[in-house]
């Protein structure tokens, strides 16, 4: 006789791994449908997890959430790592965001503005602040700042791991 799963699944990608995972160390049966699991955007994808650095006018309540949301992220990069016996490829280095251009510049300025007018940690730098974080930018570029709460991961490792 066919039990029944607790729990379906449709997209084996980084998010619907994920909820499978979480389902299934909590006990439920769970079943995940995709033809192909994790081939789809996951193998191009950057892996950001930056709620500062795309924080944006107009977003309060979503940036609200992925905030918290990149917050929960160290516990569960750490939690799948111990259970996949694998690294999942966390990275808390933070985002830097550059101006190649006055104009660049000053747009950027009135974004980190607002952003910090949202609580959230972005703190401008000068030129040469950028490039002493990293050497290999252009030298022409006019200004930047750094978000340290923004980190990544690689959404490759984390398939595998979640797989």
């Amino acid at each position: 006789m066919l039990t029944r799963p607790d729990v379906a699944i449709v997209g084996a990608g980084p998010v619907g791994l994920a909820i499978a995972w979480r389902c299934a160390s909590r006990g439920l049966r769970v079943t995940v449908h995709d033809p192909a699991p994790g081939s789809g955007a996951s193998h191009v994808a950057a892996g950001m997890l930056a709620p500062v650095a795309e924080a944006y006018f107009g977003e309060h309540e979503l940036t609200g959430l992925l905030a918290e949301s990149a917050a929960r992220w160290p516990r569960f990069a750490a939690d799948l790592a111990e259970a996949a016996g694998a690294d999942v490829g966390y990275r808390a280095d933070g985002t830097l965001v550059v101006g190649l251009t006055a104009d660049d510049l000053a747009e950027a300025r009135r974004l980190w503005s607002y952003q910090q007018g949202l609580g959230l940690p972005i703190t401008p730098l000068r030129p040469s602040e950028l490039r002493d974080r990293e050497p290999a930018l252009a030298p022409r570029v006019r200004g930047g700042a750094v978000a340290p709460g923004d980190h990544q991961v690689d959404p490759r490792r984390l398939v595998a791991a979640l797989r």
